[in-house]
């Protein structure tokens, strides 16, 4: 009898430089707990993606739970999958660090368990049409995609029966569209909603089935749900449910959905799960995008017209954040740096050590903002530019030149910057816009001194009137549909810079501004020097900056020169 197939893959990530108490509540919540469970369910099977950087941490910290896993590896319940071992978003990188990233994965899965990996897990599922040769081109067979992606493609939901082909240069992938609407039942919906759901989907197609891949968090480390899963026993249940519908339904690993007859062919655009899409966006159209899909919802509209709503695109945070983006650069910078030392040091430990450090500056939490924080986690950027930073101090030593003074795109805006670089420090001016120094970094101390975040309204904003406060937030929600707050009146100290916060930045204004007019933007600026281009010059080891503008008083304008 035909069995009706639910391929379930789940997805255990921390970023670099995360709290280690953090590792270690998610590993006692949700990553042991989930293990322990499933290998008391020998007919459930699943495919795991770990982080390279979780698998470091475990190993470290719990070798017991490495062993657990080998045990489950070894009897078939959980099949390994590939990524990128720093966990980066791979349409950030260079790609000759994609396949150094996922080349250092498979090698760790390979030695450490014994198994070769055929799928990988797509940071984010942040997707690019010209992945397919990359990923084909780095052995990978097949990654779980969000069926949104296909949405947004002109397919129908009923479409979305199994594994999908697509290619870029004739170099072929298979796709498996995650289902939304397992993802959102899956632990929220009662085991009892979710069985019927699976049961009304093989009534229609006995033989086919359904994808499932999300967070493994989801599974105890999100509020609430630790108390949800496994306390109040959801995770059993559904087991339980599963084993008792085994004469129609089994749990499979995400390979043999990858296996199974293609459903089709399918060239996808550029595209990421809906919430990323919303979060990439600027404030006003963050609002304009929210009301729309409102809108649409209480016209009862949405099932018809929602596949043309969709938000920007994961690129945008590099648009709307001016630090993800010199972040982002000085990481590009890198690791171009360490391409042209290649040949010539390529086997050395120092180049290693500096590709490791590059590659770990790749994690991609800090280089976007959504409900997780992402760049506004200061600890997570420290941890990103010390990586780099580090890769900075090594290339140095290699290059073993004292110092370095050129002109070139830095931030690729159109206009050059001027990039300083001694055996000591790193620094990057910007003439175009105020003279500022844009970047700082000591390579003896591994610091950024420049690693600061400007204040700026967020859409989200305006639902801090909608907050409440954690013990008010009722029963296990999924996290996107949260609104908490720690405290009350937080709205009071939304306050928003009008321009971005580094050094050398110049301000005229008069003798009575004090600290508070200032950091409240409480104060007239008199003269027109914080935005506007300086002409600059290198002369010998000296850079020199002028700005010729003008200074307003209150009955005249006169000349000013910094």
């Amino acid at each position: 009898m035909p069995k009706f197939k639910l391929a379930i893959g789940l997805h255990n990530h921390q970023p670099v430089g995360n709290f280690d108490f953090v590792f270690d509540e998610s590993h006692q919540k949700a990553y042991k707990p989930f293990a322990n469970l499933l290998a008391k369910y020998p007919n459930i099977r699943i495919s795991l993606h770990q982080s390279g950087i979780l698998w470091d941490w475990q190993e470290k910290h719990k070798p017991e739970y490495i062993k657990k896993i080998q045990k489950l590896v070894d009897k078939k319940q959980i099949e390994l999958m590939s990524g990128g071992f720093y966990e980066p978003i791979l349409v950030s990188i260079r790609e000759q660090d994609c396949y150094g990233q996922i080349q250092k994965l498979d090698s760790y899965i390979k030695n450490r368990f014994q198994t070769t990996p055929k799928g990988a897990w797509l940071t984010e599922r942040i997707w690019e049409p010209h992945l397919p040769k990359i990923l084909n081109n780095a052995g990978v067979k097949f990654i779980p995609v969000d069926d949104t992606h296909f949405i947004y493609a002109g397919f129908d939901e009923s479409q979305l029966t199994g594994p999908f082909v697509t290619e870029f240069e004739g170099k072929e992938l298979t796709l498996l569209p995650i289902s939304k609407r397992m993802h959102y039942l899956i632990p929220f919906g009662t085991v009892d909603e979710l069985i019927a759901e699976l049961k009304q989907m093989a009534e229609k197609n006995p033989n086919g089935m359904v994808i499932y891949a999300d967070d493994g968090e989801k599974f105890g480390s999100w509020p609430k749900t630790y108390e949800h899963c496994y306390k109040d026993k959801w995770l059993q249940n559904f087991f339980d449910a599963v084993t008792s519908n085994s004469d129609w339904l089994e749990i499979v690993p995400l390979s043999e959905a990858a296996n199974a007859q293609p459903v089709g062919r399918a060239y996808l655009p550029s595209a990421s799960y809906a919430e990323m899409l919303h979060w990439s966006i600027p404030s006003k159209p963050f609002i304009e995008y929210e009301n729309f899909e409102k809108f649409l919802q209480e016209q009862g509209e949405d099932e018809a017209y929602g596949r043309f709503v969709r938000g920007g695109h994961w690129r945008g945070f590099l648009t709307k954040y001016e630090e993800v983006n010199l972040m982002h650069k000085k990481m590009l910078y890198i690791s171009q740096k360490l391409e042209a030392l290649e040949s010539k040091h390529k086997k050395s430990e120092q180049f290693k050590q500096a590709q490791d450090n590059l590659y770990a500056a790749q994690c991609n939490c800090p280089y976007w903002h959504g409900v997780f924080g992402g760049l506004y986690l200061p600890h997570i950027r420290t941890a990103i530019y010390s990586h780099l930073v580090e890769a900075e101090s090594l290339i140095a030593q290699l290059e073993k030149n004292p110092l370095s003074i050129k002109m070139l795109d830095f931030d690729i805006d159109g206009h050059d910057e001027i990039i300083v670089e001694t055996d000591k420090l790193t620094s990057v001016f910007k003439p175009q816009f105020g003279g500022t120094m844009i970047e700082l970094s000591m390579l003896d101390k591994k610091f950024s001194l420049t690693d600061t975040l400007t204040r700026r309204k967020e859409g989200y904003h305006l639902k801090l009137e909608q907050a409440v406060t954690e013990d008010k937030a009722g029963e296990s929600k999924s996290i996107h549909d949260l609104v908490l707050t720690k405290e009350e009146g937080l709205s009071d100290f939304l306050l928003e810079a009008w321009y971005l916060k580094r050094c050398f930045i110049d301000h005229v204004f008069t003798g009575d501004v004090d600290f508070d007019k200032f950091q409240s933007n409480k104060f007239g600026e008199h003269g027109d020097v914080v935005l506007e281009a300086y002409d600059s010059k290198i002369k010998g080891n000296k850079v020199i900056l002028t700005r010729h503008g003008n200074l307003r008083r209150a009955n005249d304008v006169v000349g000013l020169t910094i």
